[in-house]
């Protein structure tokens, strides 16, 4: 591999996990965040730290892992963004979930500075994130691919490089779209089945072993039928992902009316007050709904 400076610069749920890994297979690494808390972890283990973004200027990559699309332009663009004080050929890798029109903007700003733009949302949970196992999605040029795949190995097991500047993101939230259906279909119906008389474990172990099982049905209904939504990832931030495809849609003109009817089913969730909560926490409105409880007796 060859010798970089890394930067590191978000060092939350996901990113501090995966800044921990690469830092395993980097000489000279910064790990940059403005909590203490965020960066003991990486005091423990003698790995320099800073708490201004500024600071990666000075680097050959920066990594990121941040909560938006705002955020991110800022990082890079603001006033005191990275691309303003750095120097031409340095690598942005963006490991943040922002939308494919963002991804593709900020790309061809920074391009027109000298700077090369990937982005490579990751998938997968916390567990993940700490012990390297996350799949990673990447979009921008091929051969920046190639040259920084090492580096994203040691964050991921599933790595895969999905087209031009953008289609990580693109992919990513088609990902997560899916999953999100998925979790309103269940959050709708065992509800209703419960209402009806059905045992809600019986429900549950039938929806994550037959047909109609998911990834989603075999993650969340054992938390739901636990009570447990405290989670990193809330509703709030599912519905993010399904706004930037609506956004998509709209640029593009194309109706994705199973997409619109999910939406839907998390407005009402959020109406109801449960947007701090992990996505699974939407069978609540149709709980309180229909007066049911889908929980172990």
């Amino acid at each position: 591999m060859e010798k970089k400076k890394i930067s590191f610069i978000g060092l939350g749920t996901m990113g501090g996990g995966m800044a921990l890994n690469l830092a395993k297979g980097v000489e000279d690494f910064l790990a940059i965040d403005m909590s203490d808390r965020s960066l003991a972890p990486f005091r423990e283990k003698n790995i320099p730290v800073s708490k201004k973004s500024a600071d990666a200027a000075s680097r050959d990559i920066t990594f990121l892992c941040l909560p938006d699309g705002d955020v991110v332009e800022k990082v890079l663009l603001g006033e005191k963004g990275i691309a303003r004080a750095t120097k031409k050929g340095h690598l942005i890798v963006d490991c943040s979930t922002i939308s494919y029109l963002k991804a593709r903007e900020l790309s061809e700003k920074l391009a027109a500075m000298g700077i090369d733009f990937l982005d490579c949302p990751v998938s997968g949970h916390h567990a993940k994130a700490m012990d390297g196992t996350l799949s990673i999605m990447c979009g921008g040029k091929k051969e920046i691919f190639d040259k920084i795949r090492p580096y994203l190995d040691l964050m991921g097991t599933t790595v895969i490089y999905m087209g031009d500047s953008g289609a990580g993101q693109l992919t990513k939230m088609i990902n997560n779209c899916c999953l999100n259906i998925c979790t309103a279909s269940f959050c709708e119906l065992m509800p209703l089945g419960v209402k009806l008389g059905l045992d809600p474990e019986a429900l549950g172990k039938i929806l994550m072993t037959a047909s109609g099982s998911s990834y989603a049905s075999k993650t969340l209904i054992p938390e739901i039928l636990e009570d447990d939504f405290a989670h990193g990832f809330t509703m709030d931030l599912a519905y993010k992902d399904m706004l930037s495809m609506s956004e998509v849609c709209n640029k593009y003109k194309v109706p994705l009316p199973t997409l619109n009817g999910t939406m839907q089913t998390y407005q009402l969730a959020l109406q109801g007050g449960y947007g701090d909560e992990y996505k699974g926490a939407m069978i609540r409105f149709y709980e309180d709904l229909l007066g049911v409880r889908c929980r172990k007796k």
